[in-house]
Parts: structure tokens; sequence; C-alpha cells
């Protein structure tokens, strides 16, 4: 997962952490997500760390439980095919 978040450009960070929230809260399948990484996510939040390499880390991975197919969507509409492809791939 940490080549995967390397491949996201910063500039691309921010708008792919607001988009990879609305699917992890917009999701019927909450309740999938580890409370570990919940607590993570939360506190990235709280330390305004949400689009920093932990942070998309931490989404993306909340993101894939819920919605995979989203997350990949999500990824593709920024132009990052390539980050689509590798998350497929996990």
């Amino acid at each position: 997962m940490e080549s995967v978040v390397d491949a996201i450009p910063i500039s691309l960070r921010g708008e792919l952490s607001k988009r990879l929230i609305d699917i992890v809260l917009g999701a019927e399948r909450r309740d999938s997500i580890p409370t570990e990484l919940a607590k993570k996510i939360i506190y990235l939040w709280r330390q305004d760390q949400l689009a920093s390499r932990a942070g998309i880390q931490a989404l993306l991975e909340a993101a894939l439980m819920v919605d995979a197919e989203a997350t990949f969507q999500v990824c593709e509409s920024l132009g990052l095919k390539e980050v689509a492809v590798a998350l497929r791939n996990l």
C-alpha cells in the first residue's frame, strides 16, 4: 500500500482525501472498518493530516473495505489510473 500512496502526486492528495472521506462516510458498510483504523482516521482528521501520506493510506484502506469499486472510480476520475490498477491488484 505504501508504494501506491507514494505514486499519488502531493497536488492531488487534498482532493483525493475529500473524495475518499465521502466514500467512507456515505457507505452502508461503514461497520466493516476496524475500530483501530477508524480511530486512526479520526486522529489524523483532528490533526488536519488526512491529505498526508498516512492519511491517504488510512483513507484508501477504509474506502477499499466499504466500497472498492467507488474507490477505483475516484482514482481514475482524478487521472490516477495506475493507482487504481495497483489497488485492484492488492
